[in-house]
This record gives structure tokens, C-alpha cells and sequence, in this order.
């Protein structure tokens, strides 16, 4: 089986398995959109929210900033799944400050222009790929951490202690796991690059005209 089977093989069965943890991140992260939206009054007063220069639709088309764009986020991405092992601490950070900004954000757009769903339409196709980056990285953090807790688990039962070891044994049993989490990580990190791109080149023009239309 070459590599790319085995990714597949194991991406998939990320999703097959563990449905409902991926159904549990996606409405946390729906959560944390609607909670910083309606609590965004009670954070930041009325004139804060409209000092945002979350209006200001301006590409240059830079190679340099796009490139700067691409590497902050995907570090982002890159901590948040490393500090999952720390109680799915990154993960829970990660969608509560992302996605929760662009709740706070949209609040902020209704304030000043009227309409709570512009700052969505004026980046909805970078933004669309960076949250669901966000929201795969942190399946695939959860997953990081449900395969220590089951290793760590398995490494304490009697029936595990076998020639290899306890330890040998409990990571050869869990180990498919470690590999679907890993498979889901590099997935987000690919989509992070995608949507860094996206925000630098095509993203602006896109979203100028998807709130002219709509």
C-alpha cells in the first residue's frame, strides 16, 4: 500500500470512527461564533466594536504578505494541535478566540452597517477554508488527546503487560489512532495554506462582490 492509500485509508477512518467527536468540534465551534456574536456588547463597548477596521477591503496582491499570512496561521495551527495533549487546551483556545472574533466581528459589521452577516460575505471564501482548518486542527488536537488518554489507559491494565512491555503494547494497540489524527492535522494544515492564498490574492475582489450582490 503506497503512502497516499494508507493517508486516505486512515483519514477516512477518522471521520468513520470518531463521528461523533467530529460532530461535537463542528458545534463547539458553532457555539463559540453565536456566544462571542450576542456577548460581543458585553466585551467591548459600542464604540469599540465600530472602531474595527474590519471594513477596510484593500488586496495588493503581495507575494511577501501572503506568504506572512500563510506561515503565522499555519503555526497557529501547529501549536494548537501540539498543546491538545495539554487537556485539548490548544484546540479549545484555537475556536474560542477564531472563531469567536468573527462572531464579535460580525456584531461589530451589524453596529455599523446594519447588516450581521457583511464581515461574513466580505471574507467568505478565505474564511470559509481558515475555520474549517480551524475546526479540522482541533479533531484532529481531540484525537491527539484521546489517543494518550487510551494509551496511558491501556498501559495500567494487567492483560496489557506482555513480552514487549506495557507501554510497547498499549501504543501498538492505539497507535491507528495517533495515525488519524495525524492524517486530519496535515489535511487542516494543506486547507491553512489554501485559505492564506485565498486571502492574499482572490479572497477581496471575491467578497466585494458576493456583498454587492447580495
Amino acid at each position: 500500500m503506497s503512502f497516499l492509500d494508507s493517508y486516505f485509508k486512515y483519514l477516512k477512518s477518522a471521520f468513520v470512527e470518531h463521528k461523533f467527536l467530529f460532530i461535537f468540534t463542528i458545534l463547539f465551534a458553532a457555539f463559540c461564533w453565536i456566544a462571542a456574536y450576542f456577548m460581543a456588547n458585553l466585551i467591548f463597548t459600542p464604540q469599540e466594536l465600530t472602531d474595527y477596521e474590519y471594513l477596510a477591503q484593500e488586496t495588493f496582491f503581495s507575494f511577501e504578505d501572503m506568504l506572512y499570512i500563510t506561515v503565522n496561521n499555519c503555526m497557529i495551527n501547529i501549536i494548537s494541535y501540539i498543546e491538545s495533549i495539554f487537556i485539548c487546551y490548544g484546540p479549545v483556545y484555537d475556536m474560542i478566540l477564531n472563531l469567536g472574533m468573527s462572531g464579535i466581528t460580525s456584531r461589530a459589521t451589524e453596529l455599523a452597517c446594519g447588516d450581521p452577516f457583511l464581515f461574513l460575505k466580505l471574507t467568505c471564501l478565505h474564511g470559509f477554508f481558515e475555520d474549517l482548518s480551524t475546526i479540522l486542527n482541533s479533531f484532529a488536537g481531540f484525537l491527539l488527546f484521546y489517543f494518550i488518554v487510551k494509551t496511558v489507559k491501556d498501559i495500567f491494565k494487567p492483560s496489557k503487560h506482555l513480552a514487549n512491555g506495557a507501554i510497547t503494547n498499549s501504543l501498538e494497540i492505539n497507535k491507528k489512532m495517533l495515525y488519524q489524527s495525524l492524517a486530519v492535522f496535515i489535511l487542516a494544515f494543506l486547507v491553512m495554506i489554501l485559505a492564506g492564498f485565498l486571502e492574499e490574492y482572490v479572497s477581496i475582489p471575491f467578497g466585494n462582490m458576493i456583498a454587492s450582490i447580495f
